[in-house]
């Protein structure tokens, strides 16, 4: 009799454990699936988002490259930029960047990503979406997220906001980096050097084009300089210690004529090509 009270309490102390455990995984797999469940949305939905935003920002900024243009312009291919002109080509921008996905957690699918915020103001095309995102499990389809999210890229219209064509067109006029004179022709020749390595020994029987001789250069030639061979150009006066020299580049820039600091004209274009 001892014995078999013995045996059991063992099946009384194996069948006890075993519905403990039972009861421990019915509330502990709900969970585990919910948080599976979860963390699978947020993924989706961080996925969706970028790939939106990613469109929005690609579409603000072409569109930004048409913002110079007036009403009939050829040029544009979407006519003078405003906001139903932003709404129609971020609307386009969306579905092209999303027409290979299936968004089935999106209401109404790519349909249903709007557009109607967008706007072009201040010289700053924004577009913005919107959209009701739904997890994944049919027990979160009654408490759907609303998800906003915008591009934006400033319009391609100037320091000043001018449209293409509009406005008087200003004299443009070349400038180099040490600014000593403007050039109102691009052929100049102080902007087109041709540079040519000659003997030093021979400098005092060469000229330039213009009948000057050749001086050393004080950027290059030092006190100890030393050199066999020197370089010149046919425009220019100075001869060089070697190619490099800041004195045979030219970093040229277009500037308007009216932002000219107490410049002179170059005596060598003068308005006309060299």
């Amino acid at each position: 009799m001892r014995r078999k009270a013995e045996i059991w309490k063992k099946e009384e102390q194996f069948l006890w454990h075993k519905a403990s455990m039972t009861v421990e995984s019915a509330f502990v797999l709900p969970f585990f699936f919910f948080a599976v469940t979860m963390i699978a949305g947020m993924l989706d939905l961080y996925h969706t988002t970028i790939l939106v935003q990613t469109a929005l920002c690609e579409g603000a900024k072409e569109l930004g490259m048409y913002s110079y243009c007036v009403e009939g312009d050829t040029e544009s291919p979407v006519g003078a930029v405003n906001q139903a002109v932003c709404m129609a080509y971020g609307t386009g921008k969306v579905r092209e960047v999303l027409k290979k996905e299936s968004l089935p957690q999106i209401l109404g699918g790519v349909q249903g990503i709007s557009l109607l915020p967008s706007s072009y103001e201040n010289d700053t095309i924004v577009l913005k979406a919107s959209f009701v995102y739904c997890m994944p499990a049919d027990i979160f389809r009654s408490f759907p997220l609303t998800i906003k999210t915008a591009g934006q890229a400033r319009a391609w219209v100037g320091y000043k906001g001018e449209k293409y064509g509009v406005g008087e067109q200003e004299e443009m006029v070349y400038v180099t980096e040490w600014e000593s004179v403007y050039h109102e022709s691009e052929s100049c020749s102080y902007l087109h050097l041709s540079v040519n390595q000659v003997s030093y020994d021979s400098l005092d029987k060469r000229m330039n084009q213009y009948g000057e001789h050749y001086h050393k250069c004080g950027k290059c030639w030092g006190e100890n300089t030393v050199q066999r061979n020197v370089y010149i150009t046919e425009s220019g006066n100075h001869y060089h210690s070697f190619s490099g020299c800041s004195g045979l580049t030219r970093h040229v820039k277009l500037i308007k004529k009216s932002e000219l600091k107490n410049l002179k004209v170059c005596t060598r274009c003068g308005g006309k090509d060299s």
